[in-house]
């Protein structure tokens, strides 16, 4: 992939992106939106993506908050003309980037990974709490199979990334985070971007005469805000998680950029607001954890802890008609028990009431990817005492008890 073959070219408020839309090439684009909107006037815009070849998420979230402060502030008409290509047509809806950019075109994307999160927007406290939950349940339900410390680790990182939109941004629009894994790597990637301040602006509030590379450079070291000393960790944690392994950390806004081993850098191009890139690798069990060195700050209950561990017991409840969108796909079964495995990795000791109340029927495929599979991974003897069945009726014991019949007969079959 080349980040130099990226075309931008401009007619009126018309504005054709063609090639591949990258961390390297994307300011090219904002240079174009600036000048049509800013420089010119146009208040009517075409973003044609007709002949992209790719697009990632961290360019296309920092696109997504240029569009939504243009149309909040100055009343730009934006419209998005999906690629051409067919993989990258239906991401641009998947990933809800066509609805963020042109929400009155595009319905938001119906797309419902487990594993991922697509692009979402956020403007207050609740739904920040909202997304950076989903975000965490979504590497649980991943084959990622994260440590306890290590998801700890990772759900502070993202809180904190996202929580400085709204503490320092100051951007109405709030911001955009998107979450992405590649398995084969053991690596998730989180993507946050704000079309506020921006950091450099921010940091001269209390330190005139930085420049925008000074300043970023300045905001990832320990203890450093915009305020006061001795209360930024945020960033800087974040950037100390990243290197372990082949992690990654990179932050654009106004005329810098810094990544993980280049240092911050200055740019022709600017970033209106700030856009930060982690790519995370899991592969060392703890790496992530022994990295933040200030561990002692964890003092609060995280993500597990709270919607898993029973208040007055050694025991995690996982309440089925919480955890499952549907209890009727093949899909839906394989998440719940990969959420069922990586708990029990983490509670090695507790057992898991997995509560089916509420729930009158249940699909055979669905019974098999879930429990059928877990019985014959784990082993009789384990399943037994780290699975205790909760609110399970006749009918749906009936096909739990099959599934997992036919399981254990088509592996002793197969070997």
């Amino acid at each position: 992939m080349n980040p130099g073959n990226l075309r931008v070219n401009r007619d009126g408020g018309l504005i054709k992106i063609a090639g591949d839309l990258t961390l390297g090439s994307f300011r090219r684009l904002l240079a174009a939106i600036h000048q049509a909107t800013e420089e010119k006037g146009f208040a009517d815009i075409t973003l044609d993506f007709s002949a992209t070849t790719s697009a990632f998420p961290a360019p296309m979230c920092a696109l997504l908050a240029i569009c939504a402060r243009l149309r909040d502030e100055r009343d730009v008409d934006l419209t998005l003309i999906r690629p051409t290509e067919g993989k990258l047509r239906r991401l641009f809806a998947n990933a809800n980037w066509a609805h963020l950019a042109t929400s009155r075109k595009f319905e938001g994307s119906t797309w419902q990974p487990t594993d991922v999160m697509p692009a979402r927007r956020f403007s207050s406290p609740e739904e920040q709490e909202n997304i950076v939950r989903q975000i965490v349940d979504a590497v649980l339900s991943s084959p990622a199979g994260l440590t306890r410390r290590d998801l700890a680790a990772f759900e502070w990182a993202v809180f904190e990334i996202a929580d400085n939109v709204l503490r320092h941004a100051d951007s109405p629009q709030g911001g955009f985070v998107q979450l992405s894994q590649y398995p084969t790597r053991q690596q998730v990637e989180f993507v946050v971007a704000d079309a506020g301040r921006g950091i450099p602006q921010t940091m001269r509030t209390t330190r005139p005469g930085l420049s925008d590379a000074e300043a970023l450079g300045l905001s990832i070291e320990r203890g450093i805000t915009s305020t006061e000393a001795g209360m930024g960790h945020g960033l800087f944690g974040t950037q100390q998680a990243s290197r372990v392994g082949t992690g990654s950390f990179a932050i654009h806004s106004g005329y810098a950029s810094i990544g993980s081993e280049s240092g911050s850098r200055d740019e022709t191009i600017p970033v209106v607001g700030t856009l930060v890139v982690v790519r995370l690798d899991y592969s060392e069990p703890e790496a992530l954890w022994q990295a933040l060195e200030d561990r002692d700050r964890f003092d609060s209950a995280d993500y597990v802890e709270l919607r898993y561990e029973d208040e007055t017991d050694d025991v995690l409840n996982f309440v089925v008609t919480k955890e499952v969108g549907s209890v009727g796909s093949r899909f839906s079964g394989r998440s719940a028990r990969t959420k069922i495995e990586n708990l029990l990795a983490m509670y090695p000791s507790y057992p898991i009431n997995v509560d089916f109340d509420g729930i009158s029927v249940i699909s055979s495929s669905f019974a098999d990817e879930f429990l059928g599979k877990l019985f014959v991974r784990i082993g009789a003897l384990r399943f037994m005492a780290a699975i205790q069945l909760r609110g399970v009726s006749p009918t749906v014991r009936s096909v739990l008890d099959r599934a997992i019949l036919q399981r254990v007969q088509q592996e002793a079959e197969n070997n």
